[in-house]
């Protein structure tokens, strides 16, 4: 195709593992950089300024995505994490008031969790901001003693009535999924599929076209974090490695490009 192509828009992606299974779709993207890259090294002799020869380099093929979004499965692709399903346990903590009838903790019930009984600490907090811890009581506890239900409502003394406590504790889900991230982890190569359209120039008609990298492995930082006021994104840095020959790709491809007429 020797038409003049403008991109519009970013498209979707989809990643497989080697065996087909499919991975991970993702249509809310920022961008998609593939970067090829061929380099000669300059062989010199003689007088003469200008190099006799070339050698081809090895070659360091690249792609890089930026998702404005996080999911456990962009760990698992770029850095060679695990994900686990199950219960996943939190870790909290709250300030407020102690008033005559207690405080009640806040988080197991606005997240439709459950208090962890025991993993409790309550300390009262002075006006100038010092901690004073209490501890844990059966039955009628002193000013410096409080009592906590199974849910997490606390109660102490009198004398503490209508001071503001802080209250360090955990609360679980049954139902979650945890990213593990070990110091000998190492990512798992799979096919990388980019879908995405561009418009030709001269018709203004649309153009269909496909990258797809055929063998590629994660690396480089995965940004997972969060910026007051500024959206956080993902940026994935996989390399292009050299594939098998398979019934989809009898060519031997590393990567390809597929344009509609």
């Amino acid at each position: 195709m020797s038409e003049p192509l403008v991109f519009d828009g970013v498209g979707k992606i989809w990643t497989r593992e080697l065996d087909g299974t499919l991975k991970y779709i993702d249509e809310k993207i920022n961008s998609v950089m593939f970067a090829p890259q061929f380099a000669w090294e300059k062989v010199f002799g003689g007088e003469s300024g200008y190099a006799f020869h070339l050698t081809a380099q090895d070659l360091a093929d690249t792609l890089s995505i930026e998702v404005p979004r996080y999911s456990p499965l962009l760990a698992e692709l770029s850095q060679g994490a695990a994900t686990e399903e199950g219960e996943v346990t939190f870790d909290e903590n709250e300030e407020g008031i102690l008033t005559s009838s207690g405080y009640q903790i806040k988080a197991p019930e606005k997240f439709n969790g459950t208090f962890v009984d025991g993993s409790e600490e309550v300390y009262m907090k002075s006006p100038e901001g010092k901690l004073t811890k209490l501890e844990r009581a059966a039955v009628t506890p002193t000013k410096d003693q409080y009592t906590i239900t199974a849910d997490g409502k606390i109660t102490s003394d009198t004398a503490n009535d209508d001071s503001n406590i802080i209250v360090v504790y955990k609360w679980k889900k049954d139902k979650g999924t945890r990213n593990g991230f070990k110091g000998t982890r190492k990512p798992k190569p799979f096919k990388f599929i980019h879908r995405f359209e561009l418009t030709n120039d001269r018709t203004g008609e649309p153009v269909q076209v496909q990258l797809t990298v055929y063998k590629a492995i994660g690396g480089g930082t995965l940004n997972v974090g969060a910026t007051r006021k500024t959206p956080s994104t993902s940026t994935l840095a996989l390399e292009v490695l050299e594939p098998d020959v398979t019934p989809d790709n009898p060519n031997g491809y590393a990567a390809e490009i597929i344009f509609s007429m």
